[in-house]
């Protein structure tokens, strides 16, 4: 069984490389279109980010968010869940991580942390277990739930720093937390929660591949009825998965507002919450998978940055570039099966 997991993830790991090559060979053409060399603009999109230090750290910086998102909606997606809310659950969690590092009287900073983190995923876990529980009691569907709630959290979140704990001044924001995740390179955000992202992948990897609850969330993501008969309550795996996925989303919250940013503002996430889903999607909902794909990410908003100013292509192309992954993902590797059999095929057209 773990061989076949183990074999499972690098031909994830496989598939999604393969898809990012088809993808930059198909950009490549909309590059030509503009009168640019594909060559060129690959090497400052990909390249010339990674050849100094501080060029990796702000790639890692931008992935991190991507990665604590990405696992959220990987564990409700490999239940057939569409947990949508990711992006109020980060926000529920930022609040309230925001609340013991202003208000909790810790003075060691380890604990502190420690203590914002398990706040910041109670809440967030809570607020994804609200839509659980109108899905499992009223069959509500999650979509619905979870979008209408990610307005609410907005909202909660708007009200409460602007009214109760917003700094001396005109900007919609909370005084510094005077502890948080540290820094390796200020200013740029990258800090020590990247360390809680890499381990949240290998932990949601062994739950989901290695323990009795992750075969059962994989199994009904499958085939619920089958599961059902198998007497796996389907209920319960609902429940579990938005706990697990509310709680990274929460992680998220922390990790910018504690350690990237030092504060929390309102609007301080532009969108992880939706990013994640992508990066879940494309990274085939595998965990490590995600772990690949968010870095990757992470690279090209970097360097989307760097061919707005060394070429002609706007910045505006790396959604592009992302788009067409994503075509090639929701096509459920249909098109690498016909590039792959037109391949078998010519090869044994020449043998004949």
């Amino acid at each position: 069984m773990k061989a076949n997991k183990f074999g499972e993830t690098l031909r994830d790991v496989g598939i999604i490389l393969l898809n990012i090559g088809i993808a930059m060979l198909i950009g490549s053409l909309f590059i030509l279109l503009q009168g640019e060399n594909p060559l060129k603009v690959y090497y400052y999109l990909l390249i010339d980010p990674l050849t100094s230090v501080r060029g990796i750290v702000k790639v890692l910086g931008k992935a991190t968010p991507l990665i604590f998102t990405g696992l959220a909606a990987v564990v409700c997606f490999r239940c057939n869940i569409f947990n949508v809310g990711v992006e109020g659950q980060i926000y529920m969690g930022a609040l309230a991580g925001a609340f013991v590092l202003l208000f909790a009287p810790i003075k060691n900073n380890v604990l502190m942390i420690a203590a914002a983190a398990c706040a910041s995923m109670l809440a967030a876990g809570a607020w994804a277990a609200l839509a659980a529980w109108l899905k499992i009691r009223f069959n509500v569907h999650e979509v619905i739930s979870t979008i209408m709630l990610n307005y609410v959290a907005s909202s909660v979140v708007s009200y409460v720093i602007i009214n109760q704990i917003k700094k001396t001044g005109s900007n919609p924001r909370t005084e510094s937390f005077a502890n948080g995740f540290t820094k390796f390179m200020p200013p740029e955000h990258l800090n020590t929660g990247i360390l809680v992202a890499l381990a949240a992948v290998a932990l949601l990897t062994i739950f989901l591949y290695y323990t009795p609850t992750g075969w059962r969330i994989d199994a009904s993501g499958k085939n619920l009825e089958a599961a059902r008969f198998s007497g796996i309550s389907s209920k319960r795996l609902i429940l579990v998965a938005m706990l697990i996925s509310g709680a990274l989303a929460g992680l998220c919250g922390l990790e910018r507002t504690a350690g990237a940013y030092g504060y929390m503002e309102v609007g301080f996430s532009p969108g992880y919450g939706y990013d994640g889903m992508i990066v879940a999607i494309i990274g085939r909902n595998n965990p490590v998978g995600a772990l690949i794909t968010a870095l990757f990410f992470g690279l090209l908003h970097y360097g989307g940055v760097n061919i707005n100013m060394y070429t002609d292509v706007a910045t505006e192309w790396v959604y592009v570039l992302i788009s067409i992954m994503f075509i090639l993902v929701a096509a459920r590797d249909g098109i690498l099966k016909n590039i792959l059999n037109a391949l078998r095929g010519r090869k044994g057209g020449r043998e004949k």
